[in-house]
């Protein structure tokens, strides 16, 4: 199971190295924001931090308990060795070796009830980073959704406020002009609409009522 586990974390952190890779390739090509980048960079680098420490929490487990298990054990069967001895030899009666037999049976599988703590201790570290990734996965796609929205109010924004040189002509009585040489606006409808000078001219000399705005270009 440790193995497993320890498998799905380094196919987990050459993946997101992968994804770090393609998205610096894609901010160099200029096809992401600045903000987007960092961002989402960002996300990715705490969960792969995450898969390091809980890739070295589980090697170091495995290594202390190994260790501790298989010398403790190994010291156990040397002692349940020698005892045997001495009852065969007749240096300790059947009643007497029975009663060591059982306790140090008693140890070797205390030793492994160890061990096996410490895999259910890894398998929590493993729900831990689950979660973790779950937690940055919505957190990158809040981050996501914020800068779409940032940029597309940019985007209305910008376009409301173009100036009236960017703007072609939005006569109401000659919707087809676009012309672009704006001589002024006229609140009309409820709108200010850019006027070019010849529309202008014809518009002066007929009786219609609207307010007029000067063109400052």
């Amino acid at each position: 199971m440790l193995t497993k586990i320890l498998s799905d974390l380094e196919t987990e952190i050459t993946s997101l190295k992968q994804r770090r890779s393609i998205l610096k390739t894609l901010f160099d090509e200029g096809k992401i924001s600045t903000a987007a980048f960092n961002i989402i960079n960002r996300r990715i680098l705490e969960i792969e931090t995450a898969s390091h420490h809980l890739k070295e929490a589980i090697t170091n487990n495995i290594r202390f308990w190994e260790k501790t298990t298989a010398e403790g054990i190994k010291f156990l069967e040397s002692l349940l060795v020698e005892f045997r001895f001495l009852n065969l030899i007749g240096g300790i009666d059947d009643e007497k070796w029975r009663d060591i037999d059982v306790i140090l049976n008693l140890g070797i599988n205390s030793l492994k009830e160890h061990l096996d703590k410490s895999v259910k201790k890894c398998t929590g570290l493993e729900n831990t980073l689950l979660l973790v990734k779950r937690q940055n996965s919505q957190r990158l796609s809040r981050g996501i959704k914020a800068i779409r929205e940032h940029d597309e109010l940019a985007s209305t924004s910008l376009e409301e406020t173009k100036p009236l040189n960017e703007s072609h002509c939005m006569n109401p009585w000659k919707p087809n002009c676009r012309r672009t040489d704006i001589k002024l606006s006229i609140y009309y409808n409820g709108r200010f609409l850019p006027i070019c000078r010849r529309c202008w001219s014809e518009i002066s000399e007929k009786n219609i009522e609207w307010t007029v705005q000067e063109s400052t270009y």
